[in-house]
């Protein structure tokens, strides 16, 4: 859009006039340098539930990672924020995948990427308790999130306004030019891998509020009339432009014993949708949470209608909203119904923490039919495009720890999945992400 160019050339016509004096200098020089060091390795068995399974199908990957970032000080309310991050793949696959279905590769081009990018390069200006952040930044909401999966980390061109004069209320106005994703100029001819520039541009509303006292509500809403395909898996949207919507409510109970329910109701309209006549997706979840004798506990539920699948959370991360999320299955395609079980424990270590959770998936004929255009159970486990998730398991562990002391700044973390799928041959599936950082 013009105005939004326009208003992108002004904020930065405005930030080289107010910094034009004495105290530029101050600004740099006080300017606070932070950054991390990261070591991803992702380790996958070889299934023949190749499509509930793509693209960890029998990988075996690791890389590392730099990220270098610069803020200055504050002088007049502004802020310059940069920030730079560079990839080594350790090259631990038999060879580079030459395509989404070469699994005899082990290679998963989301981590084995050598480049240098750009991550950040923002103007801040701040006002009242409020800020308005303009040029490539990270951001983290449910619809609209950095993945940080991996050793890179996508960014976004965009413009968001932050406003917190609100009593107990917090909203964001967002605009999205570019999504500048973590592959670089090595990425593939992949599709999946390439930026994507938004001509129309992607606009979306946040809020969180917490006047009523124990009850959290957020919200967000985003929507795009991009007229070509936009390829964020595992669902990718057809071109001509979607509406997303996202309202969740957390209750704790004022009761002594710990207990919260949750609510999340969650829909997407398209404008040309994957299953002619299947315009809207809507998903509900549940969730029921508390802790005894220092374990917590998580019961939840998520439900899709049959007509479509929903879009989940743009920018790689699929199912954020989603309560049931596990490291390998995504509750978002239509006509599934997901169950978990988690419970969280520290042990008495401190700066250690686990987790332990099993979800069970349960898919109706239809849904799975709406989940895609071609593919039949019967031939093979791919089954197309579509997805089958009826009768699937997953139990997933998670263990983190942050280091204390002299090693203050490095954690560790193991999450680990094994699945099982209800398709022809080997339908079993073992998958881990470890993770190694050090933030300074």
């Amino acid at each position: 859009m013009k105005w939004a160019r326009l208003s992108l050339t002004a904020v930065a016509l405005l930030s080289t006039a107010v910094f034009a004096g004495d105290s530029l200098e101050e600004a740099f020089k006080n300017a606070k340098v932070t950054g991390d060091l990261r070591f991803v390795y992702t380790g996958g068995s070889q299934s023949d539930a190749i499509n509930q399974t793509a693209p960890v199908n029998n990988v075996n990957v690791g890389s590392i990672a730099a990220e270098l970032r610069y803020v200055t000080d504050d002088f007049k309310g502004f802020k310059l924020g940069l920030g730079v991050q560079s990839a080594h793949d350790l090259d631990l696959q038999k060879r580079d995948s030459t395509g989404a279905t070469d699994y005899a590769s082990e290679d998963d081009a989301r981590n084995s990427v050598s480049t240098t990018l750009l991550s950040e390069a923002y103007l801040q200006y701040t006002f009242s308790k409020s800020d308005i952040k303009v040029g490539r930044q990270k951001i983290k909401l449910p619809l609209i999130m950095t993945s940080t999966a991996f050793a890179l980390e996508d960014s976004f061109d965009a413009a968001v306004l932050t406003i917190n004069d609100l009593p107990k209320t917090m909203i964001k106005l967002l605009y999205i030019q570019d999504w500048k994703m973590r592959y670089g100029s090595d990425a593939t001819t992949s599709p999946t891998q390439k930026d994507e520039h938004f001509d129309k541009g992607m606009y979306s509303v946040f809020f969180k509020n917490t006047s009523l006292s124990g009850l959290a509500l957020d919200g967000q809403y985003l929507t795009t009339d991009e007229n070509k395909k936009l390829w964020d898996a595992p669902i990718f949207i057809n071109a001509g432009g979607y509406d997303q919507y996202y309202l969740q409510a957390e209750y704790k109970l004022p009761i002594d014993f710990p207990l919260s329910l949750a609510m999340t109701y969650a829909g997407a309209h398209y404008d040309t949708p994957s299953v002619a006549g299947n315009d809207d997706a809507t998903l509900y979840g549940f969730k029921v949470s508390t802790a005894l004798s220092g374990v917590k506990f998580n019961l939840a539920y998520t439900t899709m209608d049959d007509e479509a699948n929903f879009p989940g959370t743009f920018g790689h991360v699929p199912d954020t909203i989603a309560y049931t999320d596990m490291l390998t299955n995504n509750a978002i395609f239509a006509g599934v119904d997901a169950y978990s079980i988690e419970a969280l424990y520290g042990f008495g270590i401190a700066g250690f923490n686990s987790g332990l959770k099993f979800a069970h998936y349960t898919q109706s004929e239809k849904g799975y039919m709406n989940s895609g255009t071609t593919g039949t159970i019967a031939t093979s486990g791919r089954v197309g495009n579509r997805m089958y998730l009826d009768d699937a398991d997953e139990v997933n562990i998670d263990l983190t720890y942050a280091f204390s002391g002299a090693l203050k700044g490095l954690s560790t973390r193991l999450w680990a999945g094994y699945g099982t799928y209800d398709v022809p041959g080997e339908d079993s599936f073992t998958y881990a992400r470890f993770y190694l950082s050090y933030k300074f």
